[in-house]
């Protein structure tokens, strides 16, 4: 048993819940088949379920623009800085 990282660099549809400040919990999730920010979420849960220890997972929007930056972390389920 070791350690491992699971990175995805991806293009595709905007998400759902653009409303949440940061510290707030993402209460409003859309559950749709093809939305990145619910397919994210389900798969860290799902690992969760499975019986993995998960340090840290997250998504990021607007990756590596620093001003329009949203990050969300998944195992709090809340976003952790930035705003739509």
């Amino acid at each position: 048993m070791g350690q491992f990282q699971v990175t995805i660099t991806a293009i595709g549809p905007d998400g759902c819940d653009r409303r949440s400040q940061p510290g707030e919990k993402l209460h409003n999730r859309c559950g749709k088949f093809g939305c990145p920010d619910c397919m994210s979420y389900d798969f860290v849960q799902q690992m969760r379920q499975k019986g993995f220890t998960i340090a840290t997972a997250q998504i990021s929007h607007n990756h590596g623009r620093k001003d329009h930056e949203v990050i969300d972390d998944l195992l709090r389920n809340e976003r952790k800085s930035g705003l739509f």
